[in-house]
């Protein structure tokens, strides 16, 4: 038989001590009184004692097995924003029951995910969600987009092979840099040879791997050494999506012997 869910927030141990009036036992409270009123067989109250805004919270986490299990007919809170203070946050977890075929109510406010008065309420709180969501992405890329116009890279992405994050900064890797130059010098004398592009890429592998020079511990491949030599940032430039620019960091090589390697 499925079961009802009584699912309760406070911020901190400290709130819930002086705040009465949306302490845990508050919340608890009226939710038995309301599953009481309506004749609701309440199996249990699941409390987080966290931020609102966290997305991983041991009482949703759960909650949210006990749904995936099977074992849930409605979830009870006291309050959305007591319970979310991120539209966001709330919108993933109604989102999540929705989909599951669970019912949400909220007391305070009179509403369930099964009327349609409930289901609209609801759902423009989870279009505001969306247009935070927006906002935030918005902020997000003007922010990454100033950086880039500044001629800094963004963070989050693979590092570039040659030079490594220290402490934030971007600085030059002194033995990968060595390999960087040593290809690129190293292809610019194969170039004059009369050979294949293949055969040119397979001979640049062998003096690697005599060398022992590898690529993040395993031994360089065509597709690494392809990457390497169209790689406009060992010059000084960078790109983000249709963007280019000129970032601010050491470069490892000459554009003329950039140019001189570009066979592919």
């Amino acid at each position: 038989m499925k079961k009802t869910i009584g699912l309760t927030r406070v911020s901190s141990h400290t709130q819930d001590d002086l705040h009465g009036g949306s302490g845990l036992q508050y919340q608890q409270e009226k939710i038995l009184q309301y599953c009481k009123l309506h004749e609701y067989d309440l199996y249990k109250i699941v409390s987080d004692v966290c931020s609102g805004s966290f997305e991983t919270r041991e009482g949703i986490d759960e909650v949210k097995q006990m749904v995936l299990d099977g074992e849930v007919e409605r979830v009870v809170i006291w309050n959305t924003s007591r319970c979310f203070r991120s539209m966001l946050g709330f919108s993933r977890f109604y989102n999540f029951l929705k989909k599951h075929k669970v019912e949400l109510v909220s007391v305070s406010e009179g509403i369930s995910s099964l009327s349609k008065h409930g289901s609209m309420v609801f759902g423009i709180m989870c279009s505001i969600s969306e247009y935070e969501r927006e906002i935030i992405k918005e902020r997000m890329m003007s922010g990454k987009l100033t950086k880039f116009k500044n001629g800094e890279r963004k963070f989050g992405g693979r590092m570039v092979y040659g030079y490594e994050n220290q402490n934030g900064k971007i600085i030059v890797d002194k033995n990968k840099s060595e390999v960087v130059r040593f290809i690129f010098k190293k292809m610019n004398k194969l170039m004059k040879e009369n050979l294949t592009k293949t055969k040119r890429t397979q001979k640049l592998l062998k003096s690697l791997k005599r060398k022992g020079y590898e690529f993040n511990g395993k031994d360089f491949t065509h597709q690494n050494v392809k990457s390497i030599l169209n790689n406009k940032f060992y010059i000084g430039e960078m790109s983000y999506g249709d963007i280019t620019s000129n970032h601010k960091y050491d470069t490892l090589i000459s554009k003329r012997l950039f140019n001189n390697v570009q066979y592919v």
